[in-house]
């Protein structure tokens, strides 16, 4: 009896919390314009969110939302707003369903509206309410390489300094991060984040965008809150939407989870396109896009989802074109909401190309070579991003891939002749 009276007040504690989720919206309802607009007021976010540190300058409550296309939290009840500034200022924290072994996923929305500075400062951390000083997977926030950007960093704890992105973000646009926390009984926990401009990997990707590089500070025995800080260092300020704290990348920033997508070619002249779904939430269905230069996409055809499952679902599309193209999915929730699969290829093209690409798998470089001149070149992510983009204009040419993660890629080679597609993959 006691252990099941435990389990109600943590379920009581993580409100709006389901299939083992914690998603918080800040659902708190209207702002009143006033100095009672905080997070940590009763009226609002009090009876979840709590102080743990600071005096002054509470973190404000927003009644409007983040929203980012195709993530399950977008649009949804309102939002927070922290700012760094001189004197005390208020850090505060919300019990989750906590966690002590696996892996757990932590997602959420972030618009940075002033990056802060040079120096960099930490803004979110993961919290074992148990030890209040250690602070694991703190993410920071300062200037980017040019005007009205910023960048990311991250480390696991304070024994170094944080890893911060290569890329910058746009001030006043709205991304999506997602930290992975995983506890290794016989060894140092991991924190990888991953941070997305647009759309959503129907999969985790197998590069992370940022990496603890303190894997030795000391682990969390559990990971039970989470929390946002406002520091003393600059004048950053931002607004956080759209958390959801889970064991797995669905549960997460998807609403349903992808294992499986391909395109074959068959004799009858027709595309055969399947898929599986380990998973689904509130799925309308799929709708199905081509395009013949992976760049603009038409709808083809829709296929209806399961809604809710939590088995495995099996779907097929047959297509009446044999010619080379590009095929993805478009999942749409009911409410509207969507996300895109990764992208599918067929390659009709029977002969042997006269362009040659070494090496394949490539590390650091790409040599391309054809016998007539290469306009230009443009690599894409497997879920059609522009990832590199060069112009060329000789028959050979070396390309520079340090900047590209691990993974596969698409490379579109534009010449004399028309535009040829190869898939290509990158490993160290």
């Amino acid at each position: 009896m006691k252990k099941r009276f435990l389990q109600f007040i943590l379920l009581l504690l993580a409100s709006n919390s389901y299939a083992q989720t914690t998603i918080e919206n800040f659902s708190y309802g209207t702002v009143t314009s006033t100095s009672a607009d905080t997070l940590t007021n009763p009226a609002f976010g009090g009876s979840v969110w709590r102080r743990h540190s600071g005096t002054g300058g509470p973190i404000v409550y927003h009644g409007t939302s983040l929203s980012y296309p195709g993530y399950s939290s977008s649009g949804m009840g309102g939002s927070i707003g922290f700012n760094f500034g001189s004197g005390s200022r208020e850090d505060a924290n919300r019990s989750v369903i906590p966690y002590s072994s696996g892996t757990v996923y932590v997602s959420f929305l972030l618009t940075i509206t002033a990056s802060g500075g040079t120096a960099g400062d930490y803004f979110f951390h993961l919290l074992d309410t148990n030890a209040m000083t250690s602070f694991r997977g703190r993410h920071y926030i300062k200037n980017g390489s040019v005007a009205n950007t910023y960048k990311i960093g991250m480390n696991k704890g304070s024994s170094a300094a944080p890893n911060y992105s290569t890329l910058d973000y746009k001030l006043d646009s709205t991304i999506l991060v997602v930290v992975k926390y995983s506890f290794h009984p016989s060894a140092n926990d991991t924190i990888y984040t991953y941070i997305f401009t647009s759309g959503i990997p129907a999969t985790e990707p197998a590069v992370p965008t940022l990496v603890s590089p303190d894997i030795s500070q000391g682990d969390m025995a559990q990971l039970n809150a989470i929390a946002i800080r406002q520091g003393t260092s600059g004048t950053m300020s931002g607004k956080v939407d759209g958390f959801r704290v889970s064991h797995t990348w669905n549960d997460g920033p998807l609403p349903v989870t992808f294992t499986n997508f391909e395109a074959i070619l068959l004799d009858n002249r027709s595309t055969s396109l399947t898929w599986e779904t380990s998973s689904e939430y509130n799925n309308k269905g799929f709708e199905i896009e081509r395009s013949v230069d992976g760049i603009e996409f038409e709808s083809i055809g829709f296929v209806k989802g399961a809604g809710n499952s939590n088995r495995i679902q099996k779907y097929s599309f047959a297509y009446a074109n044999n010619q080379s193209a590009f095929y993805r999915l478009k999942q749409i929730d009911f409410d509207g909401k969507y996300a895109y699969s990764t992208i599918a290829y067929v390659n009709a093209n029977t002969t042997k190309s006269e362009t040659v690409l070494s090496p394949n798998p490539f590390n650091d470089h790409i040599q391309i070579s054809s016998n007539t001149s290469i306009d230009r070149v443009e690599i894409m992510d497997i879920t059609g991003k522009l990832m590199h983009s060069q112009v060329i204009n000789n028959k050979s040419s070396k390309i520079s891939t340090n900047d590209l993660p691990n993974g596969i890629y698409f490379i579109r080679i534009y010449s004399s002749e028309g535009i040829s597609i190869e898939r290509i993959m990158k490993s160290n």
